[in-house]
């Protein structure tokens, strides 16, 4: 039977400095938009992670899950997704969790991804080439950490002696583990360390099927027992499609044509002329018009955008839905308002729907 999602909010901490906005406010104003997320009953609250970026893109989502567990005291805090290859060693990260994790009660979710980006290695002067094995190197030692005992690990990255997890987890053994798993091999990584699927907001839903489907059949190859899918997309409302869309444009341009530029993330769109998929760029007229946005995103009037939801959770069917309150340089008083139109236009028409 399918069932309906709960509902998180995504901080990048973003800020939008051409229309003059400082750093501190953007996180100053994520902190309190958590609070409002926290008293309007979300379930969860999540940080991302880059480096280097001039909008100030929140390079730190330990300290940033810290802040966020005593905002919002009643919601599950997460990553996501963090990059495991620039947190140090991965004791130190399992240390820092651990300590998240006890200071919230037991709260922490585990988003980790291997990183894409080649000029953030270079500023840590990491090679860009051992980011994989360096990843699947944290994930060994993170699970070694979360077992409680001590033990060593010798590996070509990385290597412990004697390591012991204190504090451990609030809650004895591993922490809820995502990875962000878009490629076939990262989906059977996922698998492997028995890591729920966490999805980037630029797949298309119908190409998000397919990876969905191929998660599912890997998870069974494995025989892995079910495993938890979070979906990230955008909601914009306003009170039509367009709209949403007009209200929204400054913001989410900021992120989508500067920080996610498609030349920059690889983004690739089909054709509809050929059916043939091809890069995309920036300069195309597809790219942010109301088509492509509703091939990925929800938007429109609340009404809408539950209706959206419930045509597709059948097929999709993931346990969280994470969107992105505050796109850098809104007003903390429309994110507010847009929240609250979520919580009581949204999230109770898709309850009722799979009640």
């Amino acid at each position: 039977m399918t069932k309906a999602p709960q509902f998180g909010v995504s901080f990048s901490f973003q800020a939008h400095r051409e229309l003059g906005e400082p750093y501190d406010k953007a996180y100053r104003e994520g902190i309190e938009l958590a609070a409002e997320a926290d008293r309007l009953g979300f379930h969860s609250v999540w940080a991302s992670e880059h480096h280097g970026e001039a909008d100030g893109y929140c390079p730190s989502p330990v300290v940033a899950c810290a802040a966020l567990a005593v905002a919002a005291p009643n919601c599950r805090i997460g990553q996501a997704i963090a990059l495991a290859p620039l947190a140090g060693h991965p004791l130190r990260l399992a240390e820092d969790l651990a300590v998240v994790d006890n200071l919230s009660g037991g709260r922490i979710e585990v988003g980790l991804g291997q990183g894409y980006r080649p000029a953030e290695f270079e500023m840590f002067g990491w090679p860009y080439a051992r980011r994989t094995s360096a990843f699947e190197e944290s994930l060994d030692i993170l699970g070694l950490a979360w077992t409680g005992e001590r033990f060593d690990y010798d590996g070509r990255t990385y290597k412990v002696k004697g390591g012991l997890l204190r504090p451990p987890p609030v809650k004895p053994g591993r922490l809820p583990l995502w990875i962000g798993a878009a490629a076939p091999k990262a989906r059977t990584r996922a698998v492997k360390h028995r890591a729920g699927f966490l999805v980037a907001p630029l797949i298309e839903l119908e190409h998000l099927v397919r990876q969905l489907r191929s998660f599912d059949e890997e998870v069974a190859r494995q025989n892995a027992g079910p495993l938890p899918r979070a979906l990230m997309r955008e909601i914009l409302v306003g009170d039509s499609a367009a709209d949403a869309m007009k209200r929204h444009q400054p913001f989410i341009d900021q992120v989508y044509r500067v920080q996610y530029a498609p030349e920059r993330v690889g983004l690739s769109y089909v054709d509809r002329t050929t059916g043939e998929r091809k890069p995309l760029t920036s300069d195309n007229p597809y790219f942010m018009s109301e088509d492509f946005m509703q091939e990925r995103w929800l938007l429109g009037t609340p009404a809408d955008i539950a209706g959206k939801i419930v045509d597709w959770q059948p097929r999709l069917d993931v346990d969280h839905i994470i969107f992105q309150p505050r796109p850098p340089g809104m007003s903390l008083r429309q994110a507010v308002g847009e929240l609250e139109a979520i919580a009581k236009g949204v999230i109770p028409a898709v309850n009722k729907a799979f009640a």
